[in-house]
């Protein structure tokens, strides 16, 4: 069963802005995690009360992918409280 995979990402604790060194590490980091690809969200979220710029990597898989390793890693280069990730069963066609 193939697998769709969310992961939010908040801004820069002290800025709540997403600039191009902080998107950078994003990408780098889902680049390599993800080399068969994946889509980058550019969006605006909102954590205990507060808005902030957020990324959101959706990614599509045909198995269940284990990250915590490579999320934690993520996380402390970011310096983030917290990284969502939501997992779905999904089906889908390649046309």
């Amino acid at each position: 069963m193939p697998y769709r995979i969310d992961i939010y990402i908040g801004s820069d604790n002290n800025t709540r802005k997403i600039n191009e060194c902080y998107l950078d590490e994003v990408k780098n980091w889902a680049s390599k995690v993800f080399p068969e690809g994946c889509t980058l969200i550019k969006g605006k979220g909102f954590y205990n009360g507060v808005s902030e710029d957020s990324v959101i990597i959706s990614v599509f898989s045909d198995q269940e992918l284990k990250l915590n390793h490579e999320l934690g890693c993520l996380k402390q280069k970011l310096k983030q409280d917290s990284v969502l990730v939501a997992k779905y069963f999904v089906d889908f066609e390649v046309l």
